[in-house]
């Protein structure tokens, strides 16, 4: 007898109105007619689903099963060729996040917002960002090859050190025709995958005309004869498509990714210590590939809110020792457990990945302690549970200072990660998801949180904007698919801390002299990079505006648009403390800042002081800043700006999905656009 699905139950909207919910996917016929949102809520649990992520898991079940009877590895090469999913066909998540909804606990039994009858002057592209006329590159020459390659190791391989020095620059020498064997497919489709990847910088600088995506389309052409399943090095290559993909649309889900590489960590049992000895430096590539797959699938997953790919305890692996590649060439010990790590110079360029696999390690237990959808099936708690969460909050703010604290210190930083700045960052907006989580696990009855937490959450906020704010404007960072998540969930995160602290005085009187004008400058500050973003980024252009019209109706301040590649900023007659966008405040950073000398950009950052801008890409008409927009629901009321609750209905609940989902390749539903015609001003 064939398999049946199991009957799906009657969708919220059905219920309450008790009418006949006829099931149909991805809507019922009832949403489908309302243009609403089919929500299923799980009895035992009260967890929230839409109808059609529901559908597009079976179907993506059906695919699976079917690729399950192909030979091996070939349905998975089908996939990553040509994506199974289009972004019509994409579903759109609703579950627990760090990232989702911004404290959707708080104001769950709020109304939704409407914003049925808001207009916007400029309708917004409903079609992603593509590069199709960018054709594939031919090998760069020896020279430049060269500086690619020691650009990736001085800066990407510090925070995702997924091939070693000495097997790179072999396939080098293979590739150049340098070397005794002849180049592989494998040889060139890597080379071509650092080239793109570490060309990002050049092009953005102006330095170089090849569009770095044309070394992904090079690299493209080697796909089909290179190894995606199996064994280590097939992790790596998906790993350097996960990583371009940060930058570039590719039209393949980044999570998905993420998610194919833990499996295959768990099927060769990288999980696990090797059971067979291996040399110190096979053993701590070992490692290193395990605890980057790892950090993608908790920050992906954490932010995405769905869960882990494998749970701590399954974890039996250590971190990597904090040795540099080349001391591990040259060890006589056996095995990496033999190796005195002591006795090594510190810090290294083995320093910078394990401070961040430490810190992500903390916040999966921050995200098991206050995100875990098992532990928020009602939403009525005792008084008491509010002890507990001070008790959580404490005990992880003192870890994570303490993680903060013992941050590698480079006295001549020459790469992003080696900034005092990006310590302060990564702590920071992980500092942001602790107190979310437990402004989120606070009782509900017309309970208002704490104003000592509120003010917490908005300092965290502030500082988060701040601290990327000075990098960009120093050169020292440049802009990708997750800092665009980050600035635009703080910012919200601003918006809601404000509209329960500030007072209720007229919305024009509230200005940057106010008593909140340091978060205001922030605020208009985030919305004023993110135009920035989008000079290579325009698939990003729905996301910036949106949050645009919302700063601009809060603080009665539109952000100017730019298309310029590199910020026009110049140093000669500015303070430090007056370089970041907008804000005359210095941020408030770890005392390790003070060491930060403001020599250059970085090789991963953008050159503040270079006008030669790359040529950039037009996704629609300009912004009218004359124009005047108003919504129909007041941002000084959490009650309406915030009632998230797992209900696509939110217009803002989507966005804060949507943007999370864009920042990882997850195409967001096609109704988080067509079902507010008011978006295209229509």
């Amino acid at each position: 007898m064939p398999f049946q699905h199991p009957k799906i139950p009657a969708c919220e909207r059905c219920r309450l109105r008790k009418v006949k919910c006829d099931s149909k996917p991805p809507k019922c016929t009832g949403c489908t007619r309302s243009n609403t949102a089919c929500i299923i809520v799980e009895a035992g649990t009260h967890e929230r689903f839409s109808r059609d992520s529901i559908y597009q898991l079976e179907r993506r079940l059906e695919y699976l099963d079917s690729v399950v009877h192909q030979p091996l590895g070939e349905g998975l090469r089908e996939s990553l060729a040509t994506p199974g999913r289009s972004r019509h066909e994409s579903s759109h998540f609703v579950g627990d996040g760090s990232g989702l909804g911004l404290l959707r606990e708080i104001s769950m039994t709020a109304n939704t917002a409407s914003l049925s009858n808001a207009r916007l002057h400029e309708g917004v592209a409903s079609s992603p960002y593509t590069i199709e006329t960018v054709a594939a590159h031919m090998l760069p020459s020896w020279e430049l090859a060269n500086i690619l390659v020691e650009r990736h190791f001085n800066h990407m391989h510090l925070h995702h050190p997924l091939l070693a020095r000495f097997s790179v620059e072999e396939l080098l020498q293979r590739v150049y025709g340098k070397g005794i064997l002849p180049a592989s497919s494998e040889d060139y489709y890597r080379s071509f995958m650092i080239f793109a990847i570490s060309s990002v910088t050049m092009f953005r600088r102006g330095e170089i005309q090849e569009h770095p995506y044309g070394y992904f389309r090079a690299a493209q052409q080697y796909a089909p004869e290179v190894s995606i399943i199996g064994s280590i090095g097939a992790i790596q290559n998906l790993l350097l498509i996960a990583r371009f993909a940060m930058y570039y649309h590719i039209d393949c889900s980044i999570w998905d990714i993420g998610r194919l590489c833990m499996r295959q960590c768990v099927e060769v049992s990288l999980h696990r210590r090797p059971v067979a000895p291996l040399s110190p430096i096979e053993e701590q590539i070992r490692r290193n590939v395990f605890w980057d797959c790892y950090i993608h699938d908790r920050y992906s997953s954490g932010i995405l809110g769905r869960p882990f790919a494998i749970a701590e305890h399954d974890i039996e692996t250590p971190l990597p020792i904090e040795v540099d590649e080349e001391n591990l060439l040259n060890s006589t010990a056996r095995s990496l457990d033999e190796v005195d790590a002591g006795s090594f110079t510190k810090p290294n360029k083995a320093s910078v990945f394990r401070f961040v696999v430490e810190l992500r390690r903390l916040t999966t237990r921050v995200s098991n302690a206050f995100f875990s959808s098992s532990d928020q099936c009602t939403t009525r708690r005792p008084m008491a549970e509010v002890g507990r969460i001070k008790l959580d909050l404490d005990r992880f703010s003192v870890e994570m200072q303490q993680i903060r604290d013992t941050a590698p210190v480079f006295q001549d930083p020459k790469s992003l990660y080696q900034r005092p700045q990006w310590y302060d960052f990564m702590v920071e907006k992980d500092r942001l998801t602790l107190i979310r989580g437990a402004l989120a696990r606070l009782p509900k009855d017309n309970f208002q949180p704490p104003r000592w937490m509120l003010r917490s959450y908005l300092q965290s906020a502030v500082n988060v904007i701040e601290l990327y704010a000075s990098m960009f404007a120093k050169g020292h960072i440049t802009w990708t698919r997750s800092y665009l998540q980050i600035l635009f969930t703080t910012g919200l995160a601003i918006i809601y801390s404000l509209s329960l602290l500030r007072p209720k005085e007229a919305r024009q009187d509230f200005d940057t002299g106010s008593d909140f004008g340091r978060e205001l400058r922030a605020l208009i500050s985030a919305s004023e990079l993110m135009q920035r973003f989008m000079s290579e980024m325009p698939d990003a252009g729905q996301f910036v505006q949106v949050f645009d019209v919302l700063v601009k109706q809060y603080t009665g301040t539109r952000a100017r648009s730019s298309r310029n590649v590199t910020p026009p900023i110049s140093f000669e007659d500015m303070d430090l403390q007056e370089i970041s966008l907008h804000v005359s405040q210095a941020p408030r950073v770890h005392k390790a800042a003070e060491l930060d000398i403001v020599n250059g950009p970085d090789e991963q950052g953008v050159d503040p002081t270079n006008m030669s801008a790359p040529p950039t890409y037009e996704w629609g008409p300009p912004f009218n800043h004359t124009q005047d927009y108003e919504l129909d629901f007041d941002l000084d009321d959490p009650q309406n700006y915030f009632s998230f609750t797992g209900d696509n209905n939110n217009l803002l609940g989507q966005m804060a999905v949507g943007v999370g989902e864009y920042a990882w390749a997850v195409p967001p539903s096609e109704a988080l656009w067509s079902d507010y015609g008011w978006f295209r001003g229509q």
